[in-house]
């Protein structure tokens, strides 16, 4: 597999999980930029077969809707679709049910709980049959309340580092009412350390970080500290542009 990254953080969040090779499959994970950017930036558009949504706010469900309309199957939970701005009264949207699988082309998915500030949020759990490669999608939640065994890839929100909040706080540069927004709606260092440490990560080979503050982050923190807390070296802080490559072995 590989992870193009288009957008992330709160400017937009969109990005292209690609499996099989140049003649594989790919997923949209959010659409949170202008469609064009989204259409432009994506090589071999026509083998996009899906978009998974996590939620309703706009720098993750800004283009939702329009690419529907161009055709890609694109799910999200009812609360999103209930809750996502659009012009009309019709949704091309369709209806993913937590914790429960279906298939779309050669991946079987499945969306679970994540916990934000939104309708009805999710993650989403990735399969792609033909290799029986594993990918998760977590961003915009604090914890994750479940478990995964057997996960090859994480795509995660490491969003900020509790000291840095801290001393923001202490400088006042952070009022009360953001502080505890965010902790109770993004995902910090800590958090993020404890949510793998409580997952089983014999097969894990690499994590991607994403949803990274602008002000509230360290990326070289944050990729040390992982990589020291789960022993997986291919630990990548996302940026906008680069494509990572997600491989089951090192060659």
């Amino acid at each position: 597999m590989e992870l193009q990254v288009i957008g992330t953080g709160s400017s937009g969040n969109a990005y292209i999980l690609r499996a099989g090779g140049a003649k594989g499959q790919a997923l949209l994970l959010d659409a949170g930029l202008p469609v064009m950017q989204i259409v432009r930036a994506v090589k071999g558009w026509r083998r996009v077969v899906g978009c998974l949504i996590t939620h309703e706010h706009l720098d993750h469900a800004k283009s939702a809707e329009e690419i529907a309309k161009y055709g890609i199957r694109t799910y999200a939970t009812q609360g999103t679709i209930d809750a996502i701005p659009r012009i009309g009264s019709l949704t091309q949207l369709n209806r993913a049910q937590t914790l429960r699988s279906f298939s779309i082309g050669d991946f079987t998915v499945m969306a679970f709980e994540t916990e934000h500030d939104a309708a009805e949020p999710c993650g989403w759990l990735i399969r792609y049959e033909p290799t029986d490669e594993t990918a998760l999608y977590a961003t915009d939640t604090y914890y994750l309340r479940h478990t995964f065994p057997g996960i090859n890839y994480w795509i995660v929100e490491c969003n900020y580092v509790e000291s840095i909040l801290q001393q923001q706080q202490e400088a006042g540069e952070l009022t009360e009412a953001l502080r505890n927004r965010l902790i109770k709606s993004h995902m910090s260092l800590r958090r993020l350390c404890d949510a793998l440490e409580a997952n089983d990560l014999t097969q894990t080979q690499a994590i991607v970080l994403v949803h990274l503050s602008d002000e509230r982050s360290d990326e070289r923190l944050m990729v040390e500290t992982v990589k020291a807390a789960t022993g997986i070296d291919d630990v990548w802080a996302a940026e906008a542009g680069k494509t990572y490559e997600l491989n089951l072995t090192p060659f």
